[in-house]
């Protein structure tokens, strides 16, 4: 059976995995599988002020290892007759409002992994727009795959198992946002971008941050370093 292979897979290749069926279909497959890799305590515990040279390396690694992961659970699923379709582990699209304006961030992906994550019940969004799994907390990166295949049903939605890590508002990552860009009222992704941007190009060409993720976990006390 597919899901077997599937399970192996998984299990030696991510920290977490789940699947559901879409009220929607997304560009016509009902079913998605959500993974998810933890990343290192030692790096995020390294985060002050800014990232480390480190924390981007970290952060590229495990996005490959997240687009590796779903490009090879669609070789599976393709080599068992069916259909499947990756989304990137970290890629934003851009668009235009009209014909006549220029193309513009949407600083999102072609589909949210968060919202596919929470789906298949693996945690919950928090107000710092971090994904926050239940077991691992804010230091996770997340991948998808959407595909034809019913028996992905068979990995699990654990919605209904016990969560030991939720956001509970608790204000933190408000405080410690040196853009601004988390509000009781909700997050600015534009204030990041242009923070990270003029802040930490030294370090990834501004593509990262992390404090958000390294507040969230020391509140939550789930850092070992």
């Amino acid at each position: 059976m597919v899901v077997e292979e599937l399970k192996q897979f998984l299990d030696n290749n991510v920290s977490d995995y789940g699947a559901t069926e879409l009220e929607e279909p997304f560009k016509g497959y009902k079913y998605v599988v959500s993974m998810v890799i933890k990343l290192s305590d030692g790096v995020i515990s390294e985060i002050e002020t800014a990232p480390t040279h480190t924390y981007f390396h970290h952060y590229r690694t495990v996005n490959r290892l997240l687009d590796d992961a779903a490009h090879k659970t669609g070789m599976l699923l393709q080599r068992n007759g069916y259909d499947f379709y990756p989304i990137a582990a970290s890629q934003s699209v851009n668009e235009k409002k009209d014909k006549k304006t220029a193309m513009v961030p949407t600083f999102a992906g072609v589909y949210s992994h968060k919202k596919a994550a929470g789906l298949c019940g693996l945690g919950e969004m928090g107000i710092n727009n971090l994904f926050i799994h239940k077991k691992f907390g804010a230091a996770v990166r997340l991948s998808t795959v959407f595909t034809n295949c019913p028996e992905v049903l068979q990995l699990g939605n654990k919605k209904d198992a016990s969560s030991a890590f939720h956001c509970d508002n608790c204000g933190l990552c408000i405080k410690e946002c040196p853009a601004g860009a988390i509000t009781a009222e909700g997050f600015n992704p534009q204030k990041c971008s242009d923070y990270m941007k003029n802040a930490f190009q030294h370090i990834g060409r501004g593509a990262v941050c992390g404090i958000c993720i390294k507040t969230c976990m020391k509140k939550a006390e789930i850092l070992t370093i």
